[in-house]
């Protein structure tokens, strides 16, 4: 007995300390377990509530309540009565005849005709080996054709007939229509536009070649066609070559 009493004597605090804790933990389930049943109260008290009410009905109300901004139909205008017939057929004819404005018929557009501007002085001579001043490009050089002045928008024919040897684009010269003669002469008209010739057609001196555009080197000067001639890769005076 005296072994006990001096066990709790010395091991009390611990013993008591290890009560508390047990008794502290048995609380705490116990609350724990309060909580969850409540929760499981409310759970099923919420799941009732919500069967009672999904299904919800809305009250079928008729409007009754009658549109007053609709237009109404408007009345199609009634035709006019027609005019009573004429006594006489022809007099009604005849005055119809003469009351309706008589109607022309309108001219046939007319191509234009072709320009002869070789036949014209040149604009600027053909200058061969002789430097002249470009007012275009701002520097000396030879002028290897002859300008002839024609109005931008004229149609352009060949000084002669021949085969049209190539139709290309120069960053210089704009358009270049070349057109090589029966005698192997190489013509070569710059600066056209709306080209209408190919290369290997055949040209005579009434075939439009095309029409008068812009000439990049020599856009200072007034609208012309710059015409070049070759003989063996040389260049000729145009004048000289009609």
């Amino acid at each position: 007995m005296n072994h006990i009493k001096a066990f709790f004597k010395e091991k009390g605090l611990y013993l008591f300390c290890l009560a508390l804790v047990f008794a502290a933990t048995a609380a705490g389930i116990l609350a724990l377990r309060s909580v969850v049943n409540n929760m499981s109260e409310l759970t099923q008290l919420r799941k009732d509530a919500l069967q009672e009410d999904s299904t919800w009905t809305q009250p079928d109300t008729t409007v009754d309540k009658p549109a007053t901004d609709v237009p109404k139909p408007t009345t199609a205008p009634s035709a006019a009565p027609s005019a009573p017939p004429s006594s006489s057929g022809a007099q009604s004819e005849s005055a119809a005849a003469s009351a309706e404005p008589a109607v022309t018929a309108a001219p046939s557009a007319q191509p234009a005709a072709s320009s002869a501007f070789w036949q014209e002085k040149p604009l600027a001579e053909f200058s061969g080996e002789e430097l002249v001043y470009s007012e275009t490009m701002g520097d000396w050089r030879t002028h290897n054709g002859a300008d002839y002045a024609v109005k931008a928008g004229e149609e352009v024919s060949p000084v002669c007939g021949g085969t049209v040897t190539a139709v290309t684009e120069d960053a210089l010269w704009g358009t270049v229509v070349e057109i090589t003669d029966q005698d192997e002469v190489l013509w070569r008209y710059c600066g056209l536009t709306d080209v209408k010739v190919n290369p290997g057609e055949g040209v005579t001196t009434g075939t439009t070649l095309g029409k008068v555009g812009s000439i990049p080197a020599e856009s200072k000067s007034p609208a012309h066609v710059h015409l070049e001639c070759l003989k063996e890769d040389a260049y000729q005076d145009p004048e000289s070559m009609k």
